[in-house]
């Protein structure tokens, strides 16, 4: 069973093509990696099931992140939602 974390990868390609490269890869990269913890913890199949509540539960489950870096993930989860078709914005960490 493919991860989502590789639809993620599959997804960005095209994004990593365009502007800052090494950004765009820490970023595809953190997405990754909160996309995969999301599939464990909550047994998804698709990218498409994941909303507002797998991202909150992220959100509660890393809340030693440092501001900076947790607002990172949620730059990436912001390019998630436009990747996913969501409307709005993803939930925001809580300092």
């Amino acid at each position: 069973m493919p991860t989502l974390g590789n639809q993620v990868r599959h997804l960005a390609h095209t994004y990593v093509r365009h502007g800052g490269k090494q950004n765009r890869r820490q970023q595809v990269d953190r997405i990754a990696t909160a996309v995969d913890w999301i599939q464990e913890k909550h047994r998804l199949t698709g990218l498409e099931q994941i909303g507002k509540r797998q991202v909150i539960d992220f959100w509660k489950a890393h809340r030693d992140l440092a501001p900076r870096t947790a607002y990172s993930y949620w730059l990436g989860f912001c390019e998630l939602w436009n990747w996913i078709g969501r409307t709005g914005e993803p939930p925001r960490p809580r300092a």
